[in-house]
């Protein structure tokens, strides 16, 4: 008979299988060390650049600009990005997007190590680098069919999104570490090293064959994306969330609000991506345990309400232990509405689409409308302060959430 310690050890041993399946595959495992990587790199960098820019003028406006600025090059681009991802070889656009991108981490670091760093560079390479973005993303989302087998491709994305998690966990753990003890320039110097390392690893993935003879046209990609009617729900839910969900990028406003310093900056951010760990790491389970989409669509609709109600609350938030307690929950709850709906969306996919798709759902419903909200939101907040705008902005999360499961309850039923 087995005793309940080898019962939770068995139980333990089949959830961590199953959430961690694509890891089997040594191409995955080479991938995935080398987005950690840069990804804690290049997200530490965001978190340095915001930093750097609040301390030069004290703005919110300029913090949610510079966003802006990152942002809508990879909207204008990313049409041409996921054209290339289902037409050209993937491994060699992210090589070459990671040969630019560290090109611009070490204009960065040049630039603040001879003391030249100016408000419009912040501008000007991070505009640069989301044009390098805007074609490494959906390379990047394209190529994991070829790097796991195919019952484990769903798990593949969730587990990609683990990665981006884990490292905007690392990345402001480390920018904070940084910044209080080498600096800016630091902080640069090592960004400039993961992507280096992450270049290392792509030399030794081999990448399975596919079929570039049927790759979609762009109206075929972009009819198939909005013509089915649960995708388009969901892209329109996302869109929203993403609009008003801009709040790491205003975490400097929220730390001057507690009268915090650069560590507690980093630590609320590092916090709210612990809770995003947690939530790629269900995720990665459900989408092993219930590929189809059917019962991940439900959870996106409790994650939608989750947000709203933490986010409002983080908002009102003059305490930093309270505030570290409730952003949890929300990056937690923000996590499983974005990945949750970009699991949903792949699985009625197909490979040849993936391109395409993924730069509907990433640079439009995402990307696009959080470079909107950022300046937006930014204004406001200088406008009717951070409260009054963050609330707002949880309130129509929630009443987008209402229309979306009242929607998605009357396709249940066949009304």
């Amino acid at each position: 008979m087995e005793s309940p310690q080898q019962g939770d050890s068995g139980a333990l041993s089949r959830f961590f299988g199953t959430t961690f399946s694509s890891l089997k595959h040594k191409n995955f495992r080479l991938y995935a060390l080398g987005v950690l990587a840069s990804l804690t790199g290049s997200l530490m960098q965001e978190i340095v650049v915001a930093w750097v820019a609040y301390q030069m003028t004290g703005s919110s406006f300029v913090l949610g600009s510079i966003l802006f600025a990152y942002q809508l090059p990879m909207l204008i681009m990313g049409i041409p990005g996921g054209w290339a991802a289902d037409r050209f070889d993937r491994k060699k656009i992210i090589v070459i997007t990671q040969l630019l991108a560290l090109g611009v981490s070490t204009a960065w670091l040049t630039l603040s190590f001879l003391g030249m760093l100016q408000v419009w560079h912040l501008y000007a390479l991070s505009a640069v680098f989301g044009v390098i973005v805007a074609f490494e993303i959906p390379a990047r989302f394209a190529i994991i069919p070829q790097l796991v087998s195919d019952d484990d491709v769903m798990n593949g994305f969730a587990l990609d999104s683990l990665l981006f998690y884990s490292g905007r966990v690392a990345g402001p753990a480390v920018a904070a570490v940084l910044l209080a003890v080498v600096g800016a320039t630091g902080c640069f110097a090592a960004n400039a090293l993961t992507y280096v390392f992450e270049l290392c690893t792509l030399k030794f993935i081999r990448p399975g064959a596919r079929d570039q003879s049927t790759a979609p046209s762009l109206s075929e990609g972009f009819s198939f994306t909005y013509g089915n009617r649960e995708i388009r729900r969901l892209l329109i839910l996302v869109a929203v969330f993403s609009f008003c969900g801009v709040y790491v990028p205003l975490m400097p406003v929220f730390t001057d609000l507690l009268q915090g310093t650069a560590r507690t900056n980093g630590l609320l951010i590092a916090a709210s991506e612990i809770g995003a760990m947690v939530g790629s790491v269900l995720l990665a389970y459900l989408t092993a345990s219930h590929g189809n989409g059917v019962k991940l669509s439900r959870y996106v609709g409790f994650a939608g309400f989750g947000y709203a109600l933490f986010i409002a609350l983080f908002a009102m938030s003059r305490s930093v232990p309270l505030s570290m307690a409730l952003i949890v929950p929300a990056g937690f709850s923000m996590t499983m509405l974005l990945i949750g709906s970009h699991a949903v969306v792949q699985s009625k996919t197909e490979d040849r689409m993936r391109g395409v798709v993924s730069t509907v759902f990433w640079m439009y419903s995402y990307f696009g409308m959080f470079a909107i909200g950022g300046p937006t939101l930014g204004f406001l907040v200088e406008q009717v302060g951070t409260t009054a705008t963050i609330c707002g902005a949880a309130l129509a999360c929630a009443v987008t959430t209402v229309w979306y499961v009242a929607g998605r309850s009357r396709n249940a039923t066949g009304s």
